[in-house]
């Protein structure tokens, strides 16, 4: 299966090789770049990003990548653990959050997994946000 990034994230299914499924090494590049997106944008010094996840298996894993690598490069994580999508949504704005990831793969089977990026409103990413992601991504 192919790992698929658009600019609400990107999903596909756990394991295989990076670029090609949803890989540690593909969950620490994009949120790498998300991090590095939020913190440009942000005013504190150190953005608090909020993160949830649904119950699938490869959840706790990804989570774990996630929250790491969001505190390597230099924000606080907020972690709420299992939480639905409209949940982290909220969580984003009460914790007056820079951001949020949201670890679903929503309607898809149970092998996959996605990062689903929020900004500081709890909203999706619009368009040219999820864009300036994929480039930062891409870029190294």
């Amino acid at each position: 299966m192919t790992l698929i990034k658009s600019i609400s994230g990107i999903r596909g299914t756990i394991g295989g090789e990076p670029g090609d499924n949803l890989t540690p090494t593909d969950i620490v590049k994009f949120t790498s770049a998300y991090a590095t997106f939020i913190r440009k944008s942000a005013s504190e010094n150190r953005p608090r990003i909020v993160v949830g996840r649904d119950a699938r298996i490869s959840g706790e894993m990804v989570h774990r990548i996630i929250t790491g690598t969001l505190m390597a490069m230099g924000c606080d994580v907020t972690d709420i653990g299992m939480a639905t999508t409209p949940t982290t949504e909220i969580a984003v704005t009460k914790e007056e959050a820079a951001g949020g990831i949201i670890i679903t793969a929503s309607h898809n089977p149970r092998q996959w997994n996605a990062l689903k990026l929020l900004n500081s409103r709890g909203e999706f990413l619009n368009a040219e946000e999820g864009a300036q992601i994929l480039a930062l991504a891409a870029s190294g």
